[in-house]
């Protein structure tokens, strides 16, 4: 499968983001109902559980999710049940809210678009590069971004742009030029969001130590 040369990359991102496109790409609706959260006073009080055994049940919901693959794009929608089964185990988190914020969700544009067959092998190849979701999530925000990353998605070598941009020289200098303009502010910087299973286990651990040890002192 022939791959773009890279001496062609910068020219392409740069044209591509500036050429307005004749079909924006929409944000395919996916709604999918989520468990609720449960009441305090439906549930008698549960010791609070230790941090390992938090953690292995975050690590046993991701073993039994179907079709999933570590590094593979998490929404909200797909980690609020494991929320569920924690405060079901003892521990109600209270940054719940914050951190499913810092999280995309099945409607959003990229989701949406890496759950098709052609966005899933997509973004199991950026999955592996270094701030690969991040610079996906960086050129939502440029102009045509949207279409850039659908153009990505479509073309077989598509992922090479990515992978130009976040393992070369000269896409980190082309980074550097899209921060000084006024939508890529950042460019080469990761974002807040959360994107992964190693992300969001790390998020778990230490939002348990902050709510229930505040001086760091681990269980």
């Amino acid at each position: 499968m022939p791959l773009i040369p890279r001496s062609y990359l910068t020219a392409l991102i740069l044209a591509g983001l500036c050429i307005p496109p004749t079909l924006q790409a929409a944000d395919p609706p996916r709604g999918t109902a989520l468990p609720e959260v449960i009441p305090d006073d439906a549930m008698p009080p549960k010791k609070l559980p230790e941090l390992s055994e938090v953690m292995s049940i975050a690590r046993e919901y991701f073993t039994n999710r179907k079709g999933y693959e570590s590094g593979d794009l998490l929404t909200s929608n797909d980690v609020k049940p494991l929320f569920r089964e924690l405060q079901q185990a003892g521990w109600k988190v209270k940054a719940e809210k914050a951190i499913l914020s810092r999280m995309h969700t099945n409607s959003d544009f990229l989701a949406s678009q890496l759950s098709t067959p052609k966005g899933v092998k997509f973004m199991r190849k950026i999955a592996k590069m270094p701030g690969g979701y991040d610079r996906l999530d960086h050129l939502l925000k440029m102009p045509y971004g949207k279409r850039r990353i659908k153009e990505f998605i479509d073309s077989p070598g598509g992922y090479t742009m990515i992978e130009y941009m976040t393992t070369t020289k000269g896409g980190k200098n082309l980074g550097k030029y899209l921060s000084q303009t006024k939508t890529g502010k950042g460019f080469n910087q990761p974002t807040d969001m959360i994107y992964t299973q190693t992300e969001l286990l790390q998020v778990i651990q230490e939002t348990y130590q902050a709510e229930n040890n505040p001086k760091g002192r681990r269980k």
